[in-house]
C-alpha cells in the first residue's frame, strides 16, 4: 500500500504548522490547518502564506477534497474560508464544535453565525472514519481544548493539533479560552495507548525539528511522558503558561473561526473584528 504524502509549512509568525496530505494513488489532498497572516493591530490580512500552498497545489495537478480543522483556533487565523474558495474542498471540524458555536457567538455577537454547524462542511465523529481515495481519516475528540477539537489519525501517523507538541516543548498552552490542563493530560493518554511507531505531526512547532513518534513522546515528552501523572502535569503547565505572552491573536483567531474560517465583513465604521475580552469565555 503507497503512504500519503505529507509536506509541512511552518507560519513563522504564529508558530502553526499546515500540512499537505496527497493521496499519491488518486492525486488527492487535505489541508491540515490552514493559517492567514493577520495584523491585529491594524487589522490587515495577507494570503500570502496559504496562496503559497495553493500554488503547489495546483502545481501538482492535486484534488483538494478537506481541510481538516483541529479545532476552533486561538493561535492563529484559519484561513478556511479562503482556501474553500479558491479549491472548493470541504471545511471538517469535530462534531463538538455545535457546544463551542452555541456559546460563542452570543459572545462575539455574531448573529449569523449558524450554531447548529452548518457553516461547516463535515462535523466528525469521534472514531468514525471517512475516506479520502486510498487514505482513511479518523477522528480522536479532544475534551482539553474548546468543544470541536480533534486530532485526526491517518494510518500511522497522527496529527495532534496544539495539544500535544514536540518532545522538548511539551503540550500547547492551556490558558486560552476552552483549555483545561487536566484534560489535556487525559487526551494525552489517548495518544500514548498508540503504537509505538506512530508518527506524531503537532500543529505548533518553535523549532526546526517538529515530528516524533509516540515512543518518544512516551519517553522524552517534556511535560507529557508517560511519568508525569496528572497534578504534575497541571503544575507544570500552569507554571509555564504564567511566563508567556498574552495571547493577542485569541480575539480575532476565535471570531473567524466560529465562521468556518471566513472573514466578518468590511463595516462600515469602527474596527472589522471587534475585540471580545476572551478571558469571559
Amino acid at each position: 500500500m503507497m503512504q500519503p504524502e505529507i509536506t509541512a509549512y511552518r507560519h513563522p509568525a504564529t508558530g502553526t504548522v499546515t500540512y499537505l496530505i496527497v493521496d499519491p494513488a488518486t492525486f488527492l489532498c487535505a489541508i491540515v490547518d490552514p493559517v492567514l497572516d493577520f495584523d491585529p493591530a491594524t487589522e490587515a490580512v495577507d494570503t500570502s502564506f496559504v496562496d503559497g500552498i495553493i500554488a503547489d497545489i495546483r502545481a501538482k495537478d492535486l484534488g483538494p477534497t478537506w481541510i481538516l480543522e483541529t479545532g476552533l483556533h486561538a493561535n492563529h487565523v484559519s484561513a478556511a474560508g479562503h482556501l474553500k474558495y479558491e479549491t472548493g474542498a470541504s471545511v471538517c471540524i469535530g462534531a463538538n464544535v455545535v457546544e463551542s458555536l452555541k456559546r460563542l457567538a452570543p459572545k462575539f455577537n455574531e448573529p449569523m453565525v449558524d450554531v447548529e454547524g452548518w457553516d461547516f462542511d463535515k462535523l466528525a465523529q469521534d472514531g468514525d472514519s471517512f475516506p479520502m481515495g486510498g487514505v482513511e481519516f479518523t477522528p480522536i475528540a479532544l475534551t482539553g481544548r474548546l468543544p470541536g477539537a480533534v486530532a485526526y489519525r491517518m494510518g500511522d501517523v497522527l496529527f495532534t493539533g496544539d495539544l500535544m507538541l514536540a518532545p522538548g516543548e511539551g503540550a500547547g498552552r492551556c490558558d486560552i479560552p476552552g483549555a483545561d490542563a487536566g484534560k489535556v493530560w487525559d487526551d494525552a493518554r489517548k495518544f500514548l495507548k498508540l503504537p509505538p511507531q506512530t508518527r506524531v505531526l503537532p500543529g505548533v512547532c518553535a523549532g526546526e525539528t517538529c515530528e516524533s513518534t509516540i515512543g518518544e513522546e512516551k519517553t522524552a515528552n517534556i511535560q507529557l511522558n508517560e511519568t508525569i501523572d496528572r497534578l504534575d502535569f497541571i503544575a507544570l503547565r500552569t507554571a509555564a503558561d504564567a511566563f508567556l505572552p498574552d495571547p493577542v491573536l485569541a480575539s480575532a483567531a476565535l471570531r473567524v473561526a466560529i465562521r468556518s474560517g471566513k472573514l466578518p465583513s468590511e463595516p462600515e465604521s469602527g474596527p472589522r473584528f471587534p475585540v471580545v475580552d476572551i478571558t469571559t469565555l
